[in-house]
């Protein structure tokens, strides 16, 4: 079974690696591509055809909501995690993103405690596992395998 690919697109090269080395940590997923900007990620995107992709908002070039408007434009299928400091529940710019058609969001840690940063990677994780094996699903690239059994009936 292929692996969940990822492709990251955050303007700081400390959390582009952050998240690289957090998701090529995780069995089942690999970083394919990493871009500075919502313009690199929508060149990237035909050649490396990831299963999900992990979006800053604020970016030089082409920022996170101009990338989704770009993607919606084009019919880009492709699920998007948004992972930014700006990204708050409630917020504007959060209700945008959601409303261009972000899959979720997560809050980037303002600080670097390592309990926000490794709760933030948990959440990350489980988000791309979701979303990502859904889209790679409806793609044929992995199985669909049934989580549950039915309970048989004594009669």
């Amino acid at each position: 079974m292929d692996d969940i690919s990822v492709l990251i697109c955050d303007d700081s090269a400390l959390m582009r690696n952050l998240i690289s080395r957090i998701i090529d940590g995780t069995e089942g997923m690999t970083v394919v591509a990493k871009t500075a900007n919502g313009q690199q990620a929508l060149e990237k995107i035909p050649e490396v055809n990831p299963d999900i992709i992990v979006l800053d908002i604020e970016m030089p070039i082409m920022n996170g909501i101009e990338f989704l408007r770009a993607r919606k434009e084009r019919r880009i299928k492709t699920p998007v995690v948004v992972l930014s400091s700006v990204a708050t529940k409630g917020a504007a710019i959060t209700m945008e993103a959601l409303e261009l058609g972000a899959a979720d969001f997560i809050t980037k840690p303002a600080g670097s405690v390592s309990a926000d940063i490794s709760e933030v990677a948990d959440q990350l994780i489980d988000m791309l596992a979701s979303y990502g094996s859904q889209y790679a699903r409806r793609q044929g690239k992995i199985p669909y395998i049934p989580e549950f059994f039915q309970k048989q009936r004594k009669l």
